[in-house]
């Protein structure tokens, strides 16, 4: 009986005192008056990259055609070794979302160097036009 108590409780514990994920200790602070954003970013190559490569990912306005799209929020980290998928949340500021506006997500992997080694071929619509608020990016290779 107390064998079967102990092997009931004792995972519970452990689960219980375990420390949170990165994912969640990276997450920024949101406070009043932000729209949360949440991204996935991943790529099919079955490869670690090494430490010193950095993941941006930026929620930008593409309302107006021939004209650079604004970005509203970004976020940027070294990925230190770490394996795919990425998560990251983002906070906007809902003051300068416009609901007549598009808004897409878009992320990209730089080498220690700066060069670009991944990025995004694929609009990945967020916040308006019935568009979520989340967004699962699956990077391509740069030659």
């Amino acid at each position: 009986m107390r064998r079967t108590l102990l092997l009931t409780i004792l995972p519970l514990a452990l689960t219980a005192c375990a420390p949170a994920s990165t994912a969640e200790q990276q997450r920024p602070p949101m406070t009043h008056g932000m729209t949360v954003v949440n991204v996935t970013a991943s790529y099919r190559e079955r490869i670690l990259l090494t430490t010193g490569h950095v993941l941006t990912v930026r929620v930008e306005d593409v309302s107006r055609a021939d004209a650079p799209a604004v970005v509203l929020a970004d976020h940027t980290e070294v990925l230190d070794g770490r394996a795919p998928p990425y998560h990251v949340t983002i906070g906007v500021p809902t003051s300068e979302i416009d609901p007549r506006h598009t808004y897409a997500v878009r992320a990209e992997i730089r080498d220690p160097t700066g060069a670009l080694r991944f990025t995004t071929d694929t609009r990945h619509a967020v916040l308006t036009r019935n568009a979520p608020a989340a967004a699962d990016i699956m990077l391509v290779a740069v030659p």
